[in-house]
């Protein structure tokens, strides 16, 4: 290579020094986002900003490979279920962003572990600086970006509600303005601000949504962010889309959330349009703000008036419970081997029968998560009957005991095998074999036993 053409490709290269400066000056720019423990390599994202759950998993990839760099968890695959773990925020919450981050190449994914591109780190640290350490401070004024004039004619009350789904109207509220309306409710801005944090003119919930079920969940922050923003914008109903962003934001787990606030219409109205519309919105009613002012003051004073009842949308089938000695399955097995023209051993050697339950010694080699865990249910569900005596069965137990993912186990519902061979729509808890399932089954045990291809 002639000496013009080195000198300008010399331009790309690097030397040691280069190098750990530039880890110096990405280190200096996490310190703000997070820290790393010691001894477990864990990390700690900061609690002093209200990062939404994009910038979360940005952070915490950020800091696994700080992590790595200092030579701990060198062994850990971050799965979606590790993060899910890590940071406490629903695997099912965490997959629309995590698609996201890799369609837009900031995060890649192999051997099902996912990592940050070196090259976007600085990048995205600058993003977080920018927009967290360097944001102006507004003093008196609050604008949305969805409003109605500050005038509070009650006449106009539902035509301005109705422009909020159809305009963008700006509109500006003076703290003083809301100070005075916050005192009625015995309430300071500082209590406010406990709850919730405004960043870029959005409401971000803080606290206070969580509860025993998802249902509770919604309803609580539903009420939430909807009397806030009524406290703070004098609005009382929301576009469907911006609500469910907003939660999501704040780190709700948004599964069944339309279905669980139906049940609720007394305090919050789903307002829809003609089919296919997307303009749909959320209202809060009179009833709703009393129950959500009762919610917010008792985060704020610890006290627990609010007296809504949460039951569980669906009663929780129980699987049954297997009851055999050791003498009683042995014969079983034989009876069964033997009504069935099936080879015993062969049956011995690739299921493992225990009094407690059975499980499979090597798992079914197959493509896709859905199709194995299906085809493994009906073998171990078809033994279960016939062996065990045993109908409910729970698909979480006996895939974890087969050494096969019960992930997304809860989606399985949505497949056509599934609803042509099971009858229970649980399959974590107690799913059931219909007689089209126990007749496929049968068949299919029959070929795996021949070491042949399991067809569904």
């Amino acid at each position: 290579m002639d000496n013009k053409r080195l000198d300008i490709l010399k331009d790309l290269l690097v030397d040691e020094e280069c190098t750990l400066e530039d880890l110096r000056r990405l280190v200096e720019k996490s310190k703000s986002f997070l820290k790393i423990e010691s001894k477990s390599g864990k990390i700690i994202i900061s609690p002093e900003f209200p990062f939404i759950v994009k910038e979360k998993i940005i952070i915490f990839l950020i800091g696994s490979y700080f992590s790595k760099e200092l030579g701990l968890n060198n062994d850990i695959q971050i799965t979606s279920r590790y993060m899910s773990e890590e940071i406490d925020i629903a695997q099912t919450t965490l997959s629309g962003p995590l698609g996201d981050l890799a369609k837009s190449k900031i995060i890649g994914i192999e051997n099902n572990s996912y990592a940050i591109k070196f090259y976007e780190i600085e990048m995205q640290l600058n993003l977080l600086t920018e927009k967290y350490l360097f944001k102006k401070k507004i003093d008196t004024t609050f604008t949305s970006k969805k409003a109605k004039s500050v005038e509070k004619k009650k006449t106009n009350i539902k035509k301005q509600t109705s422009e909020y789904l159809s305009q963008k109207i700006i509109k500006t509220f003076q703290e003083e303005s809301l100070k005075n309306e916050i005192v009625k409710h015995n309430l300071t801005l500082d209590d406010l601000y406990s709850v919730v944090n405004i960043v870029d003119n959005e409401i971000i919930l803080l606290k206070g949504w969580k509860g025993s079920t998802n249902r509770e969940g919604h309803v609580k922050a539903a009420l939430l962010f909807l009397t806030i923003n009524k406290l703070i914008y004098d609005l009382d109903e929301i576009n469907s889309s911006e609500l469910r962003k907003s939660l999501m934001n704040a780190g709700v787990e948004m599964r069944n959330f339309s279905s669980t606030l139906k049940n609720y219409s007394t305090y919050i109205i789903h307002k829809r349009g003609p089919i296919g519309s997307i303009k749909t919105s959320y209202r809060i009613t009179s009833l709703g703000f009393q129950k959500g002012i009762m919610l917010l003051k008792d985060l704020i004073e610890n006290t627990s008036n609010f007296d809504l009842k949460f039951r569980s949308r669906i009663t929780k089938d129980i699987s049954d419970k297997i009851s055999i000695n050791a003498d009683e399955l042995n014969q079983n097995i034989v009876s069964f081997a033997k009504d069935n023209g099936i080879d015993e051993e062969k049956l011995k050697i690739l299921f493992e029968f225990q009094k407690e339950g059975i499980r499979i010694c090597t798992p079914i080699k197959e493509n896709t998560r859905k199709s194995l865990q299906i085809k493994t249910l009906m073998l171990l569900g078809v033994l279960l009957k016939k062996v065990y005596y045993v109908n409910k069965f729970s698909g979480k137990t006996l895939l974890r005991d087969s050494r096969t993912s019960p992930d997304r186990l809860d989606l399985l519902n949505s497949s056509k095998s599934y609803m042509k061979y099971f009858s229970a729509n649980k399959p974590k808890s107690a799913m059931q074999l219909t007689y089209a399932g126990e007749k496929k089954a049968l068949e299919m045990l029959k070929s795996y036993l021949e070491g042949e291809t399991c067809q569904l």
